[in-house]
């Protein structure tokens, strides 16, 4: 059941569905959902961020169904309604990237059907691992959009490179949580419009809604393995050999008022991709697809021309 009172707009699909997978390689159990469109012309898998969970795109899904796009999303493992830490569940831990390609890569192959085109739509983290997914399996999709793709992490570009030494001499700590880090608790977002994540008070606040509602929904910061990993994996995603790997269609868009991943880092892996689209949205804040409208039409402006170029009708 959703929260009391939530608009029409952010509700669950007419048509949403949702089970689990076990992922007999990573051990995870994953949470997923579905939410078909009439006489569908292609599918989407739909990736969240850090922290996120599937019903805080219930409004995104609907304007996808709208477009007559299928929408298939899951969430990462340690976070949404997925395995947890058993000792902590609110810690963010991380297996490692691989293991969650591993877990994309069985979603994609085992649960989603392919029947039609089948289109990535990513944000944030989400959008790092469909980065480095799309370079490995170049010919699953027929076209791809990130919304502010975690390409590099502000908060750590002071550091340079001596960030990856840090964190491997840090790591005896691993399961301790970031600097400052700390379990899940309401005030991690101010969710009123005036937070690093949108300036949209009503999309800004599901993300709190949903977890106070829903409490397993909670997530607390990433561990220090998390931060390792992420550190890692943006080397390997960053190189040119990895992005050139990429031929297919790719909208990479960022927020202009970007508080939290690198736009630089984005803008340069753009150059490296033969058919990237590179937007920046002047005034946006990092949740682009929570953003208020006059921001949010002009990524969908730009997904609509994509999926025209990849001829996919809308």
């Amino acid at each position: 059941m959703p929260p009391p009172d939530l608009e029409d707009r952010f509700l669950p699909p007419e048509n949403w569905t949702e089970n689990y997978f076990e992922h007999p390689e990573t051990g995870h159990k994953i949470r997923y959902g579905h939410a078909s469109a009439e006489n569908a012309k292609a599918c989407v898998i739909l990736l969240g961020g850090l922290s996120e969970f599937a019903e805080k795109y219930f409004e995104t899904m609907r304007d996808l169904n709208a477009r007559g796009l299928s929408v298939w999303t899951m969430d990462w493992a340690y976070q949404g309604l997925s395995n947890r830490n058993p000792k902590n569940p609110h810690k963010r831990c991380s297996d490692g990237y691989d293991a969650d390609l591993s877990d994309l890569h069985f979603f994609t192959e085992t649960i989603v059907p392919k029947e039609k085109p089948i289109i990535l739509l990513a944000h944030s983290m989400g959008g790092h691992i469909g980065l480095r997914y799309l370079a490995e399996h170049p010919d699953n999709f027929k076209a791809t959009a990130f919304s502010a793709p975690m390409l590099g992490i502000r908060d750590i570009r002071i550091y340079g490179r001596t960030i990856k030494l840090l964190l491997k001499i840090l790591l005896p700590l691993h399961t301790s949580y970031v600097p400052g880090g700390k379990d899940w608790h309401e005030t991690m977002r101010k969710s009123d419009g005036n937070d690093v994540f949108s300036s949209d008070p009503a999309r800004d606040g599901l993300h709190n809604l949903w977890c106070l509602h829903t409490p397993a929904l909670q997530v607390g910061n990433p561990t220090l393995r998390w931060l390792y990993e992420s550190v890692k994996s943006l080397d390997i995603l960053n190189a040119p050999e990895t992005l050139r790997k990429i031929k297919i269609p790719v909208l990479l868009t960022t927020a202009g008022d970007e508080k939290i991943v690198d736009n630089k880092a984005i803008k340069a892996a753009s150059d490296y991709i033969e058919k990237s689209i590179y937007l920046e949205i002047e005034g946006a804040k990092h949740e682009i697809l929570m953003e208020k409208d006059e921001y949010r039409i002009q990524f969908f402006k730009a997904f609509d021309t994509l999926l025209k170029q990849a001829n996919i009708p809308v």
